[in-house]
């Protein structure tokens, strides 16, 4: 298992949950953002510095602060974009039902050294 795999299978189920073709192109359709911002924020949340999702998505590292910022403020105050929260759970729900391991959340982070 390395981060790489991870991330793609995070990636994955998004484009499942989004109906969408490949959250790592440079198109910025709200549903690709909306996809790139939730996956990133679950990796985010679990350890992985915005300068490894820079490398691997090929973005500058201000838009995973970006998507961090909104991410607290979703949250914080969820009638801001019930949806987004919706989805957020639902992917991260059902990431750790297909996890192999049940700390892979918590071995992200290893991983990310490993790399």
């Amino acid at each position: 298992m390395n981060l790489k795999e991870e991330i793609q299978k995070l990636n994955t189920i998004a484009e499942e949950i989004l109906e969408v073709q490949n959250l790592n192109q440079k198109c910025k359709s709200a549903e690709l953002v909306l996809g790139r911002m939730l996956v990133c924020n679950i990796l985010l949340d679990n350890g992985i510095k915005p300068s490894v999702l820079a490398q691997h998505y090929c973005k500058d590292r201000s838009n995973f602060y970006h998507y961090r910022k909104k991410h607290l403020q979703y949250i914080e105050n969820p009638k801001i974009y019930p949806q987004y929260i919706e989805l957020f759970i639902k992917l991260h729900d059902e990431y750790v039902k297909r996890a192999k391991d049940l700390n892979t959340l918590c071995n992200l982070q290893k991983l990310e050294i490993l790399d």
